[in-house]
């Protein structure tokens, strides 16, 4: 039985079909959906670079600037999350390594189902380096639904 969904949004074209598809899996089962968003400190993805020029985004520093943007961006998919009539929606926005921070939440949580987009880097990049998707499915001990 699934009760509790771990879905991890960063803002991608991937990401907004994952919220979609992982709402309407935890509404038709009742189930509590987690949003993370991991923010990595190393560098600033374009998307979100992109996402707080568009939304005018606070912060001062790349960190502040950072976790008030993946706050605004985890407000916009829980309100599309609730609208697909999902009842127990929570957010957090961790740092630090990707992959193993989702799987240290999916851990916390109890989590019995993990969704996350899949990110286009490239046949060739993709093979040699791996990505957080391919990353996540290796390490999970759950189920991990990979939304393209």
């Amino acid at each position: 039985m699934i009760s509790n969904i771990l879905l991890a949004v960063d803002g991608s074209p991937q990401s907004s079909k994952a919220v979609k598809i992982a709402s309407q899996i935890a509404q038709g089962v009742n189930a509590k959906l987690v949003l993370i968003h991991v923010v990595k400190l190393d560098k600033m993805p374009e998307v979100m670079k992109q996402f707080v020029k568009n939304e005018h985004i606070p912060g001062t520093t790349n960190i502040d600037v950072l976790m008030n943007a993946a706050q605004h961006m985890l407000k916009n998919d829980v309100k599309r999350a609730k609208t697909a009539g999902v009842s127990e929606v929570e957010v957090e926005v961790e740092q630090g390594s990707i992959a193993r921070t989702i799987i240290a939440t999916a851990t916390r949580h109890n989590s019995d189902l993990i969704v996350l987009g899949s990110r286009g880097m490239g046949d060739i990049e993709g093979l040699l380096r791996g990505g957080v998707s391919q990353r996540v499915e290796t390490l999970a001990k759950c189920p991990v639904l990979i939304v393209k």
